[in-house]
């Protein structure tokens, strides 16, 4: 604000030699322009100020500019992915950040001049968002949920001096996959501008993911490559293998749907010093080399020509060491069937590790295209048969948007196993116990009922205790069961939506002889309630009224024939339960109350 011309203005911004125009606009604002530049890079950069049409005018005008943090507003905040290593610390400044138009978050001094950042709920639910001091040595923090930036911001909670010094730190757990979160953080009173160290680690994470590399959690697979340039991602499972044994393991990759694109994808083995922060380069090198202490078995989709070994076709090749262009196995076209596997399709791949022979075999789609022998553990491992394993990826000035479904290699998370499951009747109720392993990848179970066996209904739901260590027991009770012959089921349901059964279970609730009928029904609260009781074998019968929470509202004795008893006049209106019981009978009944 404050620039000022009389006359119709245009600004172009273009490089140093004045070869190249970066930016232009016309007619911003009126008949005057306006513009918001981000710099590609560290450069010198020249404003061109002319009169429309690219006239000259020899008249003086004003310009003004303003700068801003490149994440000032949330719709431009960092995406931070969520991290299990230490080098998952992202540097950031609050130098020329502004005030937001978001309501004051309640601590930690705030008085403007905030930054944001983004971030997405990983499959554990959990997150720890942690700062640590550098310029800014006293700061404040707040995270939001939102369905995007310009959603509607819930407040999930704020700090002020949890993490180390008096810098802010805020853990979470119990939170949605794949939702959004939303971080705004400023300096203490907002009388110093500069850096900080800001992450956002997993608090118990399936894979490191580094880069690029991000869960997808409508399959459940993992994005390697966004279809955008010089992009490199990898996924370390956090499970060491021992390649002292053999394996046999199954995978799908997709490498996008754009023929000519770039670059492809990488299987690898590695215990380089970097361990689960392995990182490489991009383009052609995809992601992992040149990481030392590593066996790649790569899917390389362009050809970047003899000088690094490729091929015209989309082929597979091993190498080691982290010399992807000198490999010791291929290049061979990857596909039996076709020169081109950026056609959008899951692709197979299987990978065959005998330790007895030192032999990796490759297929791709159920041919067998690539063998190597040697002697990795020492040749390539320096002696250690404990490595991790995962997947890379790049894209260059080419680019295609790549994923990979990892399966159950040793480490991976494992399908939830039922233990067991059974449904009784007890004490005019039903138990319903159960118990599960390998729960890590489960959010909740919903306990089913049915009349016929066939049309079932939800009467339960208890959240799962994601462990995967340990065997989980759970217990529910159908405080008013049916009459008669119920079906029992649980459904278990994954943190990506997906969901699988349990056997059926059947539970005779005994039938009984007599009955009781309420008149009125529905009835007022305070007034007297008329039961008349049939049928009746036993000398008494026990009445209690509950509320749907299982609450004891009120009791009587009831007799055969005509009862009356008054209802409590704290009612609300609703439907409530009326169980009826001898000794060895009982049964339900609902009772409407109006007010």
């Amino acid at each position: 604000g404050g620039g000022s011309a009389t006359y119709d203005t245009e600004l172009m911004i273009n490089n140093d030699a004045g070869s190249s125009v970066l930016a232009y606009n016309d007619d911003h604002c009126g008949a005057l322009s306006h513009l918001v530049f981000k710099a590609p890079a560290a450069a010198t950069y020249r404003i061109l100020v002319t009169e429309y049409k690219c006239l000259g005018n020899a008249t003086c005008v004003t310009m003004a500019y303003k700068a801003q943090a490149p994440n000032d507003n949330i719709c431009s905040a960092i995406f931070l992915n969520p991290s299990c290593t230490s080098n998952g610390y992202l540097t950031a400044t609050t130098k020329y950040a502004t005030n937001s138009p978001q309501a004051n978050p309640g601590c930690a001094g705030y008085s403007g001049g905030d930054v944001w950042f983004s971030t997405v709920v990983p499959y554990s639910g959990s997150v720890n968002i942690t700062t640590t001091a550098n310029e800014i040595t006293n700061g404040g923090m707040a995270v939001y949920s939102a369905s995007s930036c310009s959603g509607t911001l819930s407040l999930i909670q704020c700090d002020d001096n949890s993490g180390p010094g008096n810098m802010p730190q805020i853990s979470l757990s119990g939170l949605t996959p794949g939702d959004s979160l939303f971080i705004r953080f400023w300096e203490n009173g907002n009388d110093v501008a500069g850096t900080f160290n800001i992450a956002v680690f997993d608090a118990d994470p399936f894979y490191c993911m580094t880069g690029s590399a991000r869960q997808i959690f409508s399959s459940g697979c993992l994005l390697i490559t966004p279809d955008l340039p010089d992009q490199k991602g990898c996924v370390w499972n956090r499970t060491q293998i021992d390649v002292s044994a053999p394996f046999d393991y199954t995978f799908t990759v997709n490498l996008g749907n754009k023929d000519g694109g770039a670059d492809g994808l990488a299987f690898a083995l590695q215990n380089s010093p970097a361990g689960m922060a392995a990182l490489g380069f991009a383009g052609y090198q995809l992601g992992i080399a040149p990481v030392p202490n590593s066996l790649i078995i790569e899917f390389d989709t362009f050809n970047n020509g003899s000088g690094v070994n490729d091929i015209t076709e989309d082929h597979t090749a091993i190498s080691i060491n982290g010399d992807i262009a000198n490999p010791v196995a291929g290049p061979i076209q990857a596909s039996s069937t076709s020169a081109n596997i950026e056609d959008g399709l899951d692709h197979t791949v299987r990978i065959v590790w005998d330790p007895a022979t030192n032999t990796f075999r490759v297929y791709f789609d159920g041919a067998l295209r690539l063998s190597y022998t040697g002697d990795i553990i020492n040749n390539v491992f320096g002696g250690n048969n404990m490595v991790y394993w995962g997947f890379t990826g790049s894209t260059g000035a080419f680019t295609n948007t790549q994923s990979i479904c990892p399966g159950t290699l040793p480490g991976a998370p494992l399908p939830m196993e039922w233990v067991s499951f059974d449904a009784e009747y007890n004490n005019n109720v039903v138990l319903i116990n159960w118990t599960s392993a390998n729960e890590r990848n489960t959010s909740h179970f919903i306990v089913e009922r049915s009349s016929d066996g066939e049309y079932f209904t939800e009467i339960g739901k208890i959240e799962s205790d994601k462990s995967s260590a340990t065997y989980s027991t759970y217990q529910f009770t159908d405080k008013f069961p049916l009459t008669g012959v119920s079906y029992y089921r649980i459904k278990q349901v994954d943190l990506d939506g997906a969901f699988t059964y349990s056997d059926t279970r059947t539970v005779a609730y005994r039938i009984h002889s007599f009955n009781i009928e309420f008149y009125p029904n529905p009835l007022k609260s305070s007034n007297s309630c008329m039961i008349t009781l049939t049928g009746a074998e036993e000398e008494s019968y026990q009445l209690t009224i509950l509320d749907n929470l299982g609450n004891i509202i009120s009791q009587a004795t009831l007799t055969n024939g005509i009862n009356s008893i008054t209802i409590p006049n704290h009612l609300t209106s609703g439907i409530y339960h009326a169980q009826i019981k001898s000794q060895e009978r009982v049964i339900n009944k609902a009772l409407v109350i109006e007010n």
